[in-house]
C-alpha cells in the first residue's frame, strides 16, 4: 500500500512543481509515523522513503532503538520538554521543531551537533507553537542561535487548519519570505523549508517546500 501511495504522491508533487517551474527533485517526502509501529517504518523505507518523522521523543526513541539509528534519517517534528533535550539529541538525526528560545538555549548548553529547524507560527493561530512570524524578531532569534553554535538549517511550519487554498498558500509563502529575509540579513543558507502535510502538501510545494511531512496520505489511518 505504501509503495502505491508513494507513486501517486510523487506524481502529484511532480505536477505541482511543473505548475510553478520547479524541479521535483527539490522536494523530499518525509513519512510521519506517529502511533505507527516499527514494521510500518520498515515498509516505508523499503518503498523508498529516507526521512522518518516522529512527534514524540519517547515513542520515537523506542522505535529508533528497535530499528537502529542508521536504519533511516530520523527527525523529531513535534514539540518537546527541555528535560527531553538529551534524549532528542541522542536518538534523532535532526530536531525539526525548535519552537521557543528556551529549547534552543538548552540545546546550545549541551552543544547539540544535530541540525535544527526553527518552527514559525505563520498562521498566527493561538493554539499553535512556534516563533512569531515577524522578520525582525526572527532574525534576532536565529542570529542568536547561530552565535551560540547551533546548526540552523531552515524553517518549519504547520499550515492553517482550514481547507482554504488561499489561506494555506499565504502561510507557506510567508515562511518562504521569512527564510529569504533571514538569508539576506544573516548570510546563512537555510536551505530547508519543511511545510505541508496530507491535506495541503501540494499548496506547500507550489510555495517552495523542500520537505513535505505525510502521514495519512502515505501510510493510511493512524494505528
Amino acid at each position: 500500500m505504501i509503495g502505491r501511495n508513494l507513486g501517486v504522491i510523487s506524481d502529484a508533487i511532480a505536477g505541482a512543481c511543473l505548475d510553478v517551474g520547479r524541479c521535483p527533485a527539490e522536494v523530499s517526502i518525509m513519512a510521519v509515523t506517529k502511533t505507527h509501529t516499527a514494521s510500518v517504518i520498515r515498509e516505508a523505507v523499503a518503498a523508498g522513503i529516507k526521512k522518518i518523522g516522529e512527534n514524540r521523543v519517547t515513542e520515537g526513541g523506542r522505535k529508533i532503538g528497535e530499528l537502529g539509528r542508521d536504519f533511516a534519517e530520523f527527525h523529531l517534528i513535534g514539540p518537546f520538554h527541555v528535560r527531553e533535550a538529551r534524549q532528542a539529541m541522542r536518538d534523532f538525526h535532526s530536531i525539526d521543531a525548535v519552537d521557543r528560545m528556551e529549547v534552543a538555549l538548552e540545546l546550545a548548553r549541551r552543544k547539540a551537533p544535530n541540525p535544527l529547524l526553527i518552527e514559525v507560527n505563520t498562521s498566527g493561530e493561538e493554539a499553535k507553537k512556534g516563533f512569531p512570524p515577524q522578520a525582525g524578531l526572527l532574525t534576532e532569534a536565529v542570529g542568536r542561535m547561530i552565535e551560540m553554535g547551533l546548526d540552523v538549517g531552515g524553517l518549519f511550519t504547520v499550515g492553517p487548519l482550514t481547507n482554504d487554498e488561499a489561506g494555506s498558500r499565504r502561510a507557506f509563502a510567508l515562511l518562504r519570505e521569512l527564510r529569504d529575509e533571514l538569508k539576506r540579513s544573516l548570510g546563512v543558507p537555510l536551505g530547508t523549508l519543511s511545510m505541508g502535510m496530507s491535506d495541503d502538501y501540494l499548496h506547500a510545494v507550489r510555495e517552495g517546500a523542500t520537505t513535505v511531512r505525510l502521514g495519512r496520505a502515505l501510510l493510511g489511518a493512524r494505528r
